[in-house]
């Protein structure tokens, strides 16, 4: 049995709120200086003070709000023993908070620019519905507990690191960027070249803020991202220009992996990879850029070697199809070695998520009214990350046959085994 684990948040913790207050008095202060007169006298209206008397009321101020803060940081105390990670603050309501172990998604390591200066940083533990933020530990306090919560051994395995010169070309060959540069020059940047009024520069700030947060925002959060398999085969990603960010994936946790390819990226056979996993309310972001090799190789590392089977061989949509939808080509799946992979994806992105039989929920047969006169039907795999994996306008008699494979396999899978990692491969197809 481990010893517990117990201290209390970095002393530099009680700045985190107190500047706020000093901000706002200050401000305050400013507003109402026409009311007081400090060291002079005549000046009609204004209530005389001294400047002694106005330092030591400065100074208790001062002191007054600090003290306040420290006691709230001195009853600031975190504990983890056994299972459960403890955390209770508070000076007047006082907050106590736990949560088991077994429930943690994921343990970050946040580290702000300014945190980084003086060695301080946040431990963020992510949970179903809930995170609980301790603000601000040490860098070696923070990996201590991480590595006692997640069980982790000290070695690690390096599996992929961005280069930079891939990361700018491939938000330069952002489609996104590039509609929302185009209509930046389009709204803003020509009307002022044809006019040479000013005030046609007004509207770049309706369209300058969305492209930053395309490109130079996102420049300085995937800068120098990299993907890291640790000693009990969790995932974690380091990533961050300025505030570094660490995000941790657990295996057993991982529901179905993304496989995002957009259409500028398609030359260079490079993907965008993402991660669903079960509680989380969106999938998360594995890797920004990588080549399709690479990504072949992370899911085969998270999901098992059975996971990328035949990733260039899906089966495709009936003739019928056809008349449903004019990107019939872009579809497909295939249900081998208990893995379920689709194919979708229109003109500007193709999408491949690969998932596990073992972790489907739950699977749902739908038809819509064009799909009804042509007889055909689409199955969707229902996974814990709250995603689902499609296989759109298949044969009815098909997406029947697909939905019950799925469905006992999943059940097979969960008896026979739970948490089973390569599923059970299929015999029928």
């Amino acid at each position: 049995m481990t010893d517990p684990l117990q201290g209390r948040l970095h002393p530099v913790t009680p700045l985190r709120r107190s500047w706020a207050v000093f901000v706002a008095m200050a401000s305050l202060a400013y507003s109402q200086r026409d009311l007081f007169s400090v060291g002079t006298s005549g000046t009609k209206g204004a209530i005389d003070i001294s400047v002694w008397a106005a330092c030591a009321i400065v100074a208790a101020f001062i002191g007054g709000v600090v003290s306040l803060f420290v006691a709230a940081w001195w009853h600031s105390h975190y504990s983890l023993e056994g299972d459960t990670l403890g955390y209770r603050s508070g000076l007047l309501f006082k907050v106590r908070r736990h949560c088991d172990l077994d429930h943690v998604q994921s343990v970050d390591i946040v580290r702000p620019f300014l945190g980084r200066l003086i060695g301080v940083c946040t431990l963020r533990v992510v949970m179903s519905g809930t995170t609980m933020t301790l603000s601000y530990l040490t860098l070696n306090q923070a990996r201590t507990l991480k590595a006692r919560i997640l069980a982790e051994d000290t070695g690690e395995e390096k599996l992929y690191r961005v280069k930079a010169k891939d990361l700018v070309l491939a938000l330069l060959l952002d489609i996104r960027t590039n509609i929302w540069s185009l209509t930046l020059v389009a709204c803003g940047v020509l009307p002022y070249v044809l006019s040479g009024e000013l005030l046609t520069l007004s509207t770049l700030i309706a369209f300058a803020p969305k492209v930053w947060r395309l490109s130079g925002k996102r420049l300085f959060v995937y800068t120098g991202w990299s993907v890291t398999r640790t000693a009990e085969g969790s995932y974690r990603t380091d990533y961050g220009m300025f505030d570094t960010q660490q995000y941790t994936y657990r295996d057993s946790r991982v529901a179905s992996i993304e496989i995002h390819q957009p259409l500028l990226w398609r030359r260079l056979d490079w993907v965008k990879v993402k991660v669903a996993v079960a509680g989380a309310a969106a999938p998360g972001l594995l890797v920004p850029v990588c080549p399709r090799a690479v990504a072949e190789k992370l899911v085969i590392h998270i999901l098992g070697p059975g996971a990328v089977p035949h990733p260039n061989e899906p089966i495709p949509v009936p003739l019928e199809a056809r008349k449903v939808t004019p990107f019939h080509k872009a579809l497909g799946y295939r249900l081998d070695n208990g893995y379920f992979t689709a194919w979708r994806g229109f003109f500007l992105r193709n999408v491949t998520t690969v998932a596990p039989v073992s972790r489907i929920q739950s699977v749902s047969v739908e038809q819509g009214p064009l799909q009804r006169r042509f007889a055909l039907a689409s199955v969707h795999a229902h996974m814990a990350g709250g995603n689902s994996v499609p296989a759109d306008h298949r044969a009815k008699a098909e997406s029947a046959d697909l939905a019950s494979h799925l469905y006992e396999h999943s059940m097979y899978c969960a008896v026979a085994k739970p948490g089973h990692r390569t599923g059970l491969a299929d015999p029928g197809r």
